[in-house]
């Protein structure tokens, strides 16, 4: 590697890191439903080793009735252990597996047969991707999955190309195991993975022994969580309820006795089909698929940056030429990653299908140097590719930086965080706060509020441990998030109440003592005390 190649690495690098680290707080604008849940029982185990709902060192956390991997929140105990709670400790597991995927992805391009351009490029494309930005962004579970992913087989393609591969071969099995870990969708995703790469290099994997000790080795690590699965069905109840079939439309044709099972069979056909064919609709991915800001809004910004749509169309034709002792299973790859998503509810979901983003990006890298290729002297053509880039990049930017956060605030629950300010100032003058959790134009939202405003004034989660939930509401400390009706409320001095803005309560008794607004200047939530 020359002098050059290193500084365009650290170049590269380098806006992995400006683009994934600075202004957590700010863009997306608050921690969104999931990554509080995520925030919240990191927090929680870092001091009593319990998750939200009072379970030891769970295999499954409950989250707002369904049920999430753990990986995500283990790895964020010692962020919110050093830094304390907040924005910037809940998302930095997740920017830095997304910076690191970076260099991965340059190494994969190598093993598959790429030329060291093709891996410069392969990582630039990647850093400048608005998909893997926005997702380094979040504390989001596929993302910490797709580094697993990406590093298992970084480890296997080693284990592959060199004589001595028992080490790099239990690397990418326990790499492999941890993405099960950190998200669902892996459960299924990653065996296939394994299975076709076991397929693929077979007169490898067939003949050397190490190779069947890799595989009951990764057996063996994932066996907890399935166990955790067959012992607690009822746990994972409602997170069976994403599975495709329940879609309300075609739950009912399903159970109807008087349609034949040819039928049956050709309505989940169709249905999967529909579902794998949105998530590879070119508009979803290089057009309006991040789905930034509200519906309608014309600037809305793709998955990939819309140039990537060229070099897409020109690799996937080219791909043999440039990868031309691995390209059937770059194809394999591109074509399992959406199927697993397309065997759930509500597609195409950006966050399920986070795993084509690294074939799909091989895929634009082979495209990118083609073209490249083809024009070695023209400096006017290399000129143009580079501008229509960096232009739909920084566009990129703008809508992420800029619009993003001042639209689509609300839909993130903002309000909360600001709200948290508050309330430890004046907390010994309250003997009780009573929270309504609803948000939105006409109170159409319902949110979490006893995971925002607990995690935000650093209350100590051993007293959400002895909380009560009932019919009413939920109850702890001095807190009451319940739904405020203020027909029914009889307002009483000391009490703090915090409502949404179309939910003021009526004039002459309780007087506002607090008011947050949205970054578009409508108000979000108020506080009232008595006059």
């Amino acid at each position: 590697m020359n002098t050059a190649e290193k500084i365009i690495i650290a170049f590269i690098l380098f806006l992995g890191l400006v683009t994934r680290f600075p202004g957590l707080g700010y863009s997306p604008p608050h921690l969104s439903n999931d990554e509080i849940s995520i925030a919240w029982d990191a927090y929680s185990l870092s001091t009593t080793m319990r998750d939200e709902h009072n379970v030891f060192l769970p295999l499954s956390f409950r989250s707002h009735n369904t049920y999430k991997a753990p990986l995500t929140a283990y790895l964020g105990v010692l962020p919110v252990m050093l830094m304390g709670p907040g924005d910037y400790a809940a998302r930095l597991p997740s920017a830095i597996f997304g910076l690191l995927t970076i260099p991965v992805m340059m190494a994969l391009v190598r093993l598959l047969g790429g030329s060291r351009f093709m891996a410069l490029t392969g990582g630039m494309l990647l850093a400048l991707t608005p998909w893997h930005i926005y997702s380094s962004r979040v504390a989001l579970e596929s993302n910490i999955a797709l580094f697993f992913v990406a590093f298992g087989l970084f480890g296997f393609l080693i284990a592959i190309h060199k004589k001595n591969s028992v080490i790099a071969l239990t690397i990418s099995m326990v790499s492999f195991a941890l993405s099960v870990y950190a998200y669902h969708t892996q459960w299924i995703f990653t065996p296939l993975l394994l299975a076709v790469l076991w397929l693929y290099f077979h007169r490898r994997t067939f003949t050397r022994p190490e190779y069947y000790l890799g595989a009951v080795l990764f057996l063996l690590l994932v066996s907890p969580i399935f166990t955790d699965y067959i012992k607690n069905k009822g746990t994972y109840a409602r997170a069976n309820t994403e599975i495709f079939t329940h879609e309300p439309g075609l739950d009912r044709q399903l159970k109807n006795p008087g349609i034949m099972p040819f039928q049956k069979f050709l309505l989940v056909a169709m249905s999967i089909t529909g579902n794998y064919s949105s998530y590879t609709n070119p508009g979803y991915l290089f057009f309006d698929g991040l789905n930034l800001l509200p519906r309608g809004d014309p600037y809305q910004s793709g998955l990939f940056l819309w140039p990537f749509l060229i070099f897409l169309s020109v690799g996937l034709f080219r791909l043999p030429r440039m990868f031309p002792r691995h390209s059937t299973f770059i194809y394999i790859w591109a074509a399992l990653s959406p199927l697993v998503p397309s065997l759930t509810l509500n597609a195409p979901n950006q966050v399920r299908n986070l795993v084509s983003l690294l074939p799909y990006t091989i895929i634009i890298t082979a495209g990118v140097a083609i073209l490249w290729k083809k024009y070695p002297t023209r400096f006017l053509y290399r000129a143009v590719m580079a501008t229509l880039i960096f232009v739909s990049f920084f566009y990129f930017c703008a809508v992420y930086y800029y619009h993003f956060p001042r639209q689509s605030a609300q839909n993130f629950q903002y309000g909360y965080k600001q709200m948290a300010g508050f309330i430890p100032i004046h907390y010994q003058d309250y003997e009780k706060i009573i929270i309504d959790p609803r948000f939105g134009d006409a109170n159409v939202y319902s949110g979490v509020p006893h995971l925002y405003i607990p995690y935000y004034t650093r209350m100590d989660p051993r007293k959400m441990l002895v909380r009560v939930e009932n019919s009413r509401g939920l109850f702890f400390d001095k807190y009451e998030f319940r739904d405020i009706n203020w027909n029914s409320e009889t307002p009483a001095p000391n009490r703090l109440y915090i409502v949404p803005r179309d939910n003021p309560p009526p004039p002459g008794i309780l007087r506002a003592v607090q008011e947050v607004m949205l970054p578009d200047s409508k108000t979000a939530l108020k506080a009232f005390a008595y006059q």
